[in-house]
């Protein structure tokens, strides 16, 4: 399905803008790609946030995809202090911001017309996690951000409704 660009500028700007007021990291974006594109892999994926979106064009996904490294150092921002717990114990902190990123972008959207209804969070824990793949994954853009921490995404995969 093809999308309009502008669709991921408020998700880009959401994403900015989160990271630095609730975890005081600083991001740039990069340039998005197709998760299928075999020159970049997203690989190292350690913890991801899932929401399932849906409107009356598409259904889809939104996931926020991190490195181990880059989730401790936005959950040290975002706590205040360095964090000790394990990755699992703290895995509700990415469903959080996956929330005020998407809360955020789709106030935008929903103005834009685009009617977005979305679900609750999915925490994926694990290596080298997949949050696409096969057809799914010729569908899913992927818009990578760098940290001072290193690299983390945001994958979008639609289908027409």
């Amino acid at each position: 399905m093809k999308v309009d660009p502008s669709f991921f500028k408020p998700i880009v700007d959401a994403t900015r803008k989160t990271l630095s007021i609730q975890c005081s990291v600083e991001s740039q974006p990069g340039k998005p790609f197709m998760k299928s594109d075999p020159t970049r892999i997203t690989k190292g994926v350690e913890i991801a946030g899932v929401i399932g979106l849906t409107s009356e064009s598409y259904n889809g996904s939104i996931a926020l995809c991190m490195t181990r490294p880059v989730f401790y150092s936005v959950m040290n921002g975002m706590l205040g202090e360095e964090c000790e717990e394990s990755i699992e114990e703290l895995s509700d902190g990415i469903a959080e911001l996956l929330n005020i990123i998407f809360g955020d972008a789709k106030a935008v959207l929903n103005e834009e017309g685009h009617a977005i209804q979305m679900a609750i969070p999915v925490v994926l824990v694990g290596q080298n996690l997949q949050t696409a793949a096969g057809e799914s994954a010729n569908s899913t853009v992927v818009l990578p951000f760098n940290t001072d921490a290193g690299e983390f995404f945001i994958e979008i995969a639609l289908d027409k409704s």
